[in-house]
């Protein structure tokens, strides 16, 4: 019996005893190997992981840094898509048709134009700075730029953009002013023009390829999205130049101009928006709910009601009736559809539920 003098032979050929003091087990199999007790099964409800009998792991895992965050876009970044398309599309508007011949220079319509290029180049800044909710990290983006992001390019390009249309602008209403010589702003006005067109097409696609780097925003990756704001822009643009017509009288050529090209693109954008972006199927399931919670959910009557009846059927209409209080509001109606639809693209949920 010296095997069974501390307990009992088990029916399973184990030999049970009791635990030693440090609630280690003494049972034994027949061939004489420690057997290892019974450990809980599942996670428990104290924590992730257990040491054993019960006990949590306490100083192995414990919450060390955990910041709550509130949704991490909200209403600045569709007012700042709007602000920076009006800002890009005055002065690509002005630098086409004065470089390629199209309008002849009016001192109203560039300084008034440039006026209003630059004050939505500063809304635009105002608005990236807000959404940041710490001031001192655009700092950060331009004194430690990391070239690879994106969002480092846009801020440099709308540097280079704000620059640009600010130095033209006052050459142009410095010369109205008679600061200084009409024959200098002449000689300068249209370099200005090219070096800031392209900077200006930048300003407005530039957010596209920031949407793509976001990878958990599969709507946002879709290629037709550049384009997309180049017509945005030229749209909110020549829209803007039509209400400065309300209140200035520009030149016949120029408000020709600005016509053509609003009603253009808000065709033009008409069907980028219902044959393109919500038309055509999507490349996954996170982008295909987006999608619908923008055309038949969560969106739906913003979308239906407010982008394309009040922001292009109504401009549309108001086109055929034709008058400048017809086309003052179809250019706000323009602008506020502009907008919604900005609103919707960027807060719909793309999260694809658990099965």
């Amino acid at each position: 019996h010296g095997g069974d003098t501390d307990g009992d032979h088990a029916g399973d050929g184990a030999v049970g005893n009791p635990p030693d003091i440090n609630g280690a087990s003494k049972r034994l199999a027949s061939s004489g190997t420690p057997l290892r007790p019974a450990q809980p099964q599942g996670v428990p409800e104290a924590g992730p992981l257990m040491i054993g009998r019960g006990r949590m792991a306490e100083q192995m895992v414990q919450v060390t840094y955990n910041a709550q965050h509130k949704i991490p876009w909200h209403w600045p970044v569709p007012a700042y898509l709007v602000t920076k398309g009006i800002a890009a599309g005055i002065f690509l508007l002005l630098a086409i048709g004065y470089g390629l011949g199209l309008i002849a220079f009016d001192a109203a319509s560039f300084v008034g134009g440039g006026l209003l290029s630059v004050l939505f180049t500063l809304v635009t800044t105002g608005l990236l700075v807000y959404d940041l909710e710490r001031p001192e990290r655009f700092l950060r983006i331009v004194f430690r730029p990391q070239w690879r992001s994106w969002l480092v390019r846009g801020a440099f390009l709308l540097i280079g953009f704000s620059t640009v249309v600010g130095a033209w602008w006052i050459l142009e209403a410095g010369a109205l002013l008679e600061f200084w010589s009409n024959d200098v702003t002449t000689a300068l006005r249209l370099p200005l023009l090219w070096i800031g067109a392209p900077l200006a097409l930048g300003t407005a696609v530039y957010t596209a390829f920031l949407f793509g780097q976001a990878e958990g925003r599969d709507l946002w990756q879709s290629t037709l999205l550049p384009a997309h704001l180049i017509v945005q822009a030229l749209m909110a643009g020549s829209a803007v130049m039509l209400l400065l017509d309300a209140a200035l009288a520009l030149p016949a050529d120029v408000v020709g101009l600005s016509a053509a090209v609003f009603f253009g693109t808000v065709v033009f954008d008409l069907i980028m928006v219902v044959a393109g972006e919500f038309g055509m199927p999507h490349a996954s399931e996170a982008a295909a709910r987006a999608a619908h919670e923008i055309s038949h959910g969560r969106y739906r009557r913003m979308y239906r009601f407010g982008v394309l009846l009040v922001g292009h059927a109504l401009p549309l209409l108001l086109w055929a009736i034709g008058g400048p209080i017809a086309t003052a509001v179809a250019a706000v109606a323009a602008v506020i559809g502009l907008y919604l639809y900005e609103y919707a693209f960027v807060m719909a949920p793309q999260e694809v539920p658990n099965s």
